[in-house]
């Protein structure tokens, strides 16, 4: 039973996808519009090595890995992370609002269904997208409204997940930031990286009252994915080469870092948590 109630327990299992389609000829944010003004576009070689290295890190871990299915018609399969949320429940499908991205929760569910890994539920209103959900903690998730998940979106979440305790509060933040993921993640128990001019004030006073150790980061930084990490548990961290202030930081808290060069994968807009969807944490 697939099954995930915070952003830092022991990772068990995860679904993954190769990049071996990814472009970025229809940009899904500003940070791949930017690559596609400059011509800059992605390397598969380059991008299918780095992810090959990507996935060592979780077998190193011992970590399950679930490849998704790829076909040409979907080149952003590589974030699989956007395909929703893992519960206590079980998988939440959502709803994406680019077309560049419909038929993605249809590939990623024959990879599941290969592995016996069901679908709890599937969203049919509004829309939701799993860079912008994050645990704080097992009692509360924040969930963003920027520009890819609406307020139907978030209520059709509150229905599916009203019977376990788990309180759901709404962040709201620009769109050119996307996702919530990108301007705050949390990454260990009362640990999070965040860019606080890009947060709602009641938002940083709530992670301040629950003492939380906050890791400041600029809006430029944004931009190289500094926020986009991944706790694998155990206080151990998959990081990349964009994001070297906070790696810094990482260390002297404490954590272990797993650094992985991913130049070509995060032209398409996304870092080490947007690529990667957990379906089992301890």
């Amino acid at each position: 039973m697939p099954y995930v109630s915070t952003e830092y327990g022991k990772l068990k299992k995860v679904l993954l996808s190769a990049p071996e389609y990814l472009t970025i000829q229809d940009p899904l944010n500003v940070i791949s519009e930017d690559h596609l003004n400059r011509h800059d576009d992605v390397n598969i070689e380059k991008a299918c090595k780095e992810h090959e290295d990507f996935i060592n890190i979780f077998k190193s871990y011992d970590v399950e890995v679930v490849l998704g299915k790829t076909n040409p018609h979907n080149v952003y399969t590589l974030n699989t992370r956007d395909l929703g949320v893992t519960t206590e429940k079980g998988i939440i499908f959502g709803r994406y609002v680019k077309p560049a991205r419909w038929g993605e929760h249809r590939l990623a569910e024959k990879a599941l269904y290969e592995k016996n890994i069901p679908i709890s539920y599937k969203l049919n209103e509004g829309t939701f997208e799993g860079g912008d959900f994050m645990y704080l903690d097992k009692k509360i998730a924040a969930v963003g409204t920027g520009i890819r998940t609406n307020m139907l979106g978030i209520e059709g979440l509150r229905f599916n997940l009203y019977d376990i305790d788990l309180e759901i509060i709404p962040v709201d933040f620009d769109e050119k930031f996307l996702h919530l993921d990108m301007i705050c993640n949390v990454v260990g128990e009362k640990v999070a990286i965040l860019c606080k001019e890009a947060l709602p004030d009641e938002f940083i006073r709530l992670l301040e009252k629950k003492k939380f150790e906050l890791i400041n980061v600029s809006v430029e930084e944004i931009f190289s994915h500094a926020c986009n990490v991944l706790s694998i548990g155990n206080e151990v961290i998959i990081s990349h080469n964009g994001a070297e202030k906070v790696n810094d930081k990482l260390k002297t808290l404490g954590f272990k870092l797993e650094i992985v060069n991913l130049t070509e994968v995060r032209k398409s807009g996304g870092g080490p948590r947007c690529m990667s969807f957990p379906l089992e944490r301890e």
